[in-house]
């Protein structure tokens, strides 16, 4: 779904449910940590020229940026935006990319799996912490749904996401 970095959209594949991230290669499991970027001079480095879907630093200011990294060195290995929709009492996950080295469908390979589902899971927790029980939504291209939401997790949904993926908050 590409329609620009205000409407949103998600680049990720949920392939493998781990807790972790799991070394394509090896099979090895690699920790995670989940940090908020607090500066968006910080998303310079992540553009879509360079793989990661959009230009980060063109996203909404009211949109928070977490990124999804290994816990050994900090490589960040996916972004997910999510904003905190009072209105809809949910979570709005605003856009949600895998780092190019994970993205086999735009580079022919794939080094970690497993990080489409964290970044599910990242937006899942906010809207915990938000008190919206883990409803969280995306938007999307008009199919003919009878309602605004055209993907949506519930609250069973969303704690099954917290209860399988593991990472720590920095």
């Amino acid at each position: 779904m590409k329609n620009g970095v205000n409407a949103g959209g998600v680049g990720i594949w949920l392939d493998e449910i781990v807790p972790c991230l799991k070394d394509t290669e090896t099979g090895e499991i690699k920790e995670t940590v989940v940090f908020k970027i607090e500066s968006r001079s910080f998303l310079k480095k992540f553009k879509e020229k360079d793989g990661w879907g959009i230009d980060w630093t063109e996203i909404p200011s009211d949109v928070e940026v977490y990124a999804l990294a290994l816990k050994e060195n900090n490589e960040i290995q996916g972004l997910v935006g999510v904003k905190n929709d009072t209105n809809a009492q949910a979570a709005y996950l605003h856009w949600a990319c895998t780092a190019p080295q994970n993205n086999k469908h735009m580079f022919g390979k794939q080094k970690f799996s497993g990080v489409g589902g964290h970044l599910f899971a990242i937006a899942a927790d906010r809207s915990m912490l938000w008190g919206h029980k883990g409803y969280i939504y995306v938007g999307a291209s008009f199919l003919g749904a009878l309602h605004p939401y055209h993907f949506m997790l519930d609250k069973g949904a969303a704690q099954k996401l917290l209860e399988v993926y593991t990472y720590e908050w920095n």
